[in-house]
């Protein structure tokens, strides 16, 4: 303990050892550092796995400085038992000065091993950030592919076409409709969430085309939002469970594809069709409703649940609330 106790009575204390003394003493200075920072490195451990750093920053700091500085002092006041020489000087006095060293030690590596937490968190935030803006990127192209699609736009040329002609007053609010759809994801393209609200007000005008194309051989009923106004969904999220609803079902006005929107507790967004399947059914790679969980997995807790029935699909939608995303 000399070489960590460098008084006028220590270094006098020195005339009196041989050199196996030195080496003993060098050994102990060894074993305490290695004591000290080993103790740091598996308390940290432990406590990772049953008293994290998440949302309790400052606990988990105090918790794991005391029980470091508990579990060395511990092992200090038991190595002083031990009867030394007297030359040794291992006294009141050095047992003191050892553990404030200790304190002061225990303080720093705790402070190493919260910066450490602190780092790894940025590193994953950074990630997941770029994760979350790939995948939206990627439903936004997939949202633009499917309306860029030559198909699409000749089929909603078409019915302006026949509009005009018999009902003007529909075309304009078709055209103004189309417009919104665009405007919408031009407007919301680098955002992560969206308030609930506008994601509503853009699928209205997205089923509005499809609507007065098929008429009444797609029926949506949207129930009322309450206290659901406050929270957030991914952009396009209704859209991508809309667009597999069509896709994979068989329609007409006798049979006609049922969507029902509707909010269950304000904690989630429910989104229900029955079933009437294709009889050539598309292959299906389900490229939707995976971005749907993948950005759910890096904004939320909680992912949506989906079940498949032989009459009905059902998928619920986890609402955020905007203010305590992982983003």
């Amino acid at each position: 303990m000399i070489l960590i106790n460098p008084t006028d009575r220590t270094f006098n204390s020195w005339r009196y050892y041989e050199f196996s003394d030195f080496i003993l003493e060098f050994s102990f200075s060894i074993v305490y550092a290695t004591v000290l920072f080993e103790t740091g490195i598996q308390l940290t451990a432990w406590l990772n796995k049953w008293y994290s750093w998440d949302r309790r920053i400052k606990s988990r700091f105090v918790l794991q400085f005391i029980l470091h500085i508990g579990i060395v002092s511990i092992g200090i006041i038991l190595f002083f038992k031990i009867k030394f020489p007297h030359y040794f000087g291992y006294d009141e006095l050095m047992l003191r000065q050892t553990v404030i060293i200790s304190v002061i030690f225990s303080l720093l590596i705790t402070a190493v091993f919260a910066a450490e937490y602190f780092f790894h968190k940025w590193h994953d935030v950074k990630l997941k950030t770029l994760e979350m803006e790939h995948l939206t990127t990627q439903a936004q192209l997939d949202a633009l592919k499917l309306q860029l699609d030559p198909h699409f736009l000749f089929n909603n040329l078409s019915v302006v076409t026949a509009l005009i002609e018999d009902q003007p007053s529909t075309a304009i609010s078709y055209v103004a409709k189309l417009s919104s759809i665009y405007r919408y994801m031009l407007m919301n393209r680098t955002l992560n969430v969206i308030p609930l609200a506008e994601e509503l007000e853009f699928i209205k005008s997205y089923l509005f085309l499809y609507q007065i194309r098929y008429g009444n051989g797609i029926n949506v009923r949207i129930d009322e939002i309450g206290s659901a106004a406050l929270s957030s969904v991914p952009p396009l999220t209704l859209q991508l469970l809309i667009e597999n609803a069509i896709k994979h079902n068989l329609f007409s006005t006798e049979s006609p594809l049922n969507i029902h929107i509707y909010f269950r507790d304000s904690q989630f967004m429910v989104v229900e069709n029955n079933k009437i399947p294709k009889t050539n059914p598309e292959p299906s790679t389900n490229v939707g409703l995976k971005n749907i969980m993948e950005r759910y997995r890096l904004l939320s807790d909680q992912i949506p649940l989906i079940t498949d029935e032989n009459l009905f699909f059902r998928v619920e939608i986890p609402l955020i609330d905007p203010h305590h995303s992982k983003l």
